[in-house]
């Protein structure tokens, strides 16, 4: 049985030390057979990862954060008016990683729509339902009303090479920025 126990405690600390990354010490209790005296693993890593959120160093803590809807940009209210009238911003998270602010935007229907530094859609997931029509252009608006009549498209992204869609049996297209059909995602 201590074999096994020995074994078992070397598979746990190696496992540990295995995952890399910044490793603090700390001792670990381990349950002794019945009969005997509890032993401890000496200085067993725990990924820093465990350790409270304000000991992290800066460069770990989360990049977007909660903000009031209030504080959305006029442009960012507009859209979200125009296309999703009578739906209201459930939650609003920014990200300032790409040398601006970006916002994500859910509704109270689940709705997400993302929004890049500018201020403009990249993104608008619809989960089960219908992206607004005016969202996609008339190309690919064409493109699947020919090839995929009931489907309705669920996702679209705005890319920097043109669009990608997803339609609502989870098949997913690329076209390119004119909305000629390019291929299919994987």
């Amino acid at each position: 049985m201590k074999i096994f126990q020995s074994l078992t405690v070397a598979l746990c600390a190696l496992a540990l030390a295995s995952c890399g990354g910044n490793t603090q010490q700390q001792q670990v209790p381990v349950p002794a057979p019945q009969g005997e005296q509890p032993a401890a693993v000496q200085q067993a890593p725990v990924q820093a990862a465990q350790q409270p959120e304000a000991q992290q160093p800066a460069a770990q803590q989360p990049a977007a954060q909660a903000v009031p809807a209030q504080a959305l940009p006029q442009a960012i209210t507009t859209f979200l008016q125009q296309h999703f009238p009578n739906v209201a911003i459930a939650m609003v998270e920014t990200d300032a990683d790409h040398g601006g602010l970006e916002y994500d935007v859910t509704l109270t229907n689940g709705v997400e729509v993302d929004f890049d530094i500018n201020n403009q859609w990249e993104q608008v997931d619809c989960r089960a339902q219908a992206v607004p029509a005016a969202l996609v252009p008339a190309p690919i608006a064409a493109y699947v009303k020919a090839n995929y009549q009931s489907m309705a498209i669920t996702k679209i992204d705005n890319n920097h090479y043109g669009y990608e869609i997803r339609l609502v049996n989870g098949m997913e297209l690329k076209f390119d920025a004119s909305g000629r059909f390019l291929a299919y995602d994987d």
